[in-house]
């Protein structure tokens, strides 16, 4: 009886500890606004970069890509930077949220210093570019996953 009970125990923490694993959140976006970066070094051709880290991204690439495209459609939903004449593009440069990467969420950039600490460092951990840039009287989205080729995901109003 005693050996019974044990099983059903241990059964129902094997089963505890899978559901909670399964539960897990996949792309868990963690925006670090405090490194949001204008590049304001042409006066007409300001490029917005924002940074955001990815906590578990999903593995399958076309499931990450979509959530990335997602994500990127929600942001812009409030932003409305590009509204601004002298503001040429906007940039979301995603990273994997890792111990590395983890420091940029309560810490800037600090380029330049001595021991300086730089996202950019943790290239192994970059996961995309998704840059919006102004043509013609639109836009135009691009899509850079990995080392893979750019990828247009939208042409709005492009004079060709």
């Amino acid at each position: 009886m005693k050996y019974l009970q044990s099983v059903k125990m241990i059964t129902i923490v094997c089963l505890l500890l899978i559901a909670m694993s399964c539960d897990r959140k996949k792309n868990d976006f963690i925006p670090l606004e405090h490194m949001t970066f204008t590049n304001a070094y042409y006066k007409n051709a300001v490029k917005i970069s924002y940074y955001i880290l990815i906590d578990n991204p999903e593995p399958a690439e076309s499931m990450l890509k979509q959530e990335i495209i997602k994500y990127v459609e929600n942001r812009l939903k409030n932003n409305k930077a590009l509204t601004k004449p002298e503001i040429s593009s906007l940039n979301f440069v995603f990273y994997r949220k890792t111990d590395d990467t983890s420091y940029f969420i309560t810490h800037r950039d600090s380029a330049g210093e001595l021991l300086g600490e730089e996202i950019s460092h943790y290239q192994q951990d970059f996961i995309a570019n998704y840059l919006i840039s102004k043509c013609g009287s639109g836009t135009v989205e691009k899509i850079y996953l990995y080392n893979l080729p750019e990828e247009t995901v939208a042409s709005k109003n492009c004079d060709k």
